[in-house]
């Protein structure tokens, strides 16, 4: 077996809404501005949602990527709401 084998660990998924509120969570509670910011809310996430069985290792663009997609689709069901 070569020394330097790295396995890839297929990407984080959000599999439930308590990963979004632990993502809107921290977020809120560190109001990230630079990228070192939003690299410390990823490294305490991975963590978090990391067990014995599967490690997960979010990083900060993918942290960023997630609470935007959430912010559009709020604001998308919004509109959907204020239009009834």
């Amino acid at each position: 077996m070569n020394a330097y084998f790295v396995s890839e660990m297929a990407p984080f998924r959000w599999p439930s809404i308590q990963n979004d509120l632990a993502l809107a969570k921290e977020v809120a509670s560190r109001k990230p501005q630079t990228h070192q910011d939003w690299d410390g809310i990823a490294t305490v996430l991975s963590e978090v949602f990391s067990s014995d069985s599967n490690r997960v290792d979010l990083k900060d663009h993918r942290c960023r990527e997630r609470l935007t997609r959430l912010i559009e689709k709020n604001e998308q069901d919004d509109k959907k709401s204020l239009k009834k």
